[in-house]
């Protein structure tokens, strides 16, 4: 018996880490709703998912744009009736160098895309999750959030707030009483395009001298990350909802967690 078609919508897929989850997602029989900005990758990304049996689509927004997230959700509502799965990927890591010589127009937009993006999603989404009554929200994290990461003040900054937004953010799911569960997801060391910038822009090579050989001998899988959120996403893990999850976790052998268990907390 063949199961209902899932969709999960993945914003930022048209690159990185993002489209690696595309692919992944596709190949596991979702519908993939990608978002992304470039023109020429949103084709591409798009010529890809055509080829799986249940064929993806994608849509250029930019999830600085409340209006354009809202849109998008408002969309896929009326085309598609349910969402199942909604991932907040997009991600950038531009302001690089201590934090006085920082660009104050790129540290801001930084955070607005790795923070207020996600906050976008989610806003946008969870109506129509608690209208539809069950859904689950994955958000990325990164480098910098349980350990300081310098000369990359906003990315971290903002990617410490996503982890702490999605801890405050599972508890307001709890007292609706639906079935929506949210994570916040850390991929590890990718081989990117964001981690290829720091190996190539003036800035990278000084700040991040040793970014090549970190990734020589320490990348994840491109796998990896799209591996740990499809567990996520099929509710293997529901024990790390409102918590921290990283790609080396053993997610589906926990039973159970301490309740300060991956979360922020002062580690004594």
């Amino acid at each position: 018996m063949m199961r209902e078609l899932r969709t999960v919508v993945i914003t930022g897929a048209t690159s990185g880490i993002g489209r690696n989850m595309a692919l992944y997602f596709a190949d596991k029989g979702y519908k993939v709703i990608g978002t992304g900005r470039d023109t020429e990758r949103i084709t591409a990304l798009q010529e890809e998912l055509d080829g799986f049996p249940a064929p993806g689509r994608v849509f250029q927004v930019d999830v600085r744009r409340y209006e354009e997230m809202k849109e998008l959700v408002s969309h896929l509502e009326s085309e598609l009736g349910t969402i199942h799965v909604w991932i907040n990927n997009a991600g950038v890591n531009r302001a690089i160098g201590p934090t006085w010589e920082a660009d104050p127009v790129t540290w801001a937009d930084d955070v607005d895309i790795n923070l207020l993006g996600t906050f976008y999603g989610v806003h946008a989404i969870v109506p129509m999750m608690l209208r539809q009554g069950f859904g689950r929200i994955i958000n990325l994290i990164g480098g910098g959030t349980t350990h300081a990461m310098k000369h990359s003040n906003a990315y971290g900054t903002a990617k410490t707030a996503v982890a702490r937004f999605t801890e405050n953010l599972a508890e307001e799911l709890d007292e609706t009483g639906a079935p929506i569960k949210v994570f916040a997801l850390n991929p590890g060391l990718n081989d990117s395009e964001m981690t290829r910038a720091l190996r190539a822009t003036p800035e990278g090579k000084r700040y991040f001298p040793d970014m090549e050989e970190w990734i020589r001998s320490g990348a994840a899988n491109p796998q990896e990350a799209p591996a740990c959120a499809y567990k996520l996403a099929e509710g293997l893990a529901d024990q790390y909802h409102g918590r921290m999850v990283t790609i080396y976790d053993s997610i589906t052998e926990a039973s159970s967690l301490e309740p300060d268990q991956y979360k922020l907390r002062m580690q004594r």
